[in-house]
């Protein structure tokens, strides 16, 4: 599933933030890192967190392998909320 969100946070701070929120409440671990970029990984499912500048905010999309259940999804969601929203 994919989703996207736009907040005032610039893009190292949404990557901050997604580390620290997959690696402690998850169990996922980072299994790729790029500019701006991590993938995790984990028998939950996998999800990747993308943040780049546009239009003087930052824009997340985040992707997961995996449907609506209790699994990665539900994660991305919940980090998603986590995020300040404009």
């Amino acid at each position: 599933m994919k989703f996207e969100v736009s907040t005032h946070l610039s893009p190292e701070e949404v990557i901050e933030k997604a580390e620290a929120y997959y690696t402690e409440r998850t169990g996922l671990e980072v299994s790729e890192r790029g500019d701006n970029r991590l993938e995790f990984s984990g028998p939950i499912g996998n999800a990747v967190i993308k943040a780049h500048r546009s239009h003087g905010h930052t824009v997340v999309h985040a992707e997961t392998d995996r449907g609506v259940g209790l699994d990665v999804t539900d994660q991305t969601l919940r980090f998603l909320y986590t995020i300040p929203h404009i």
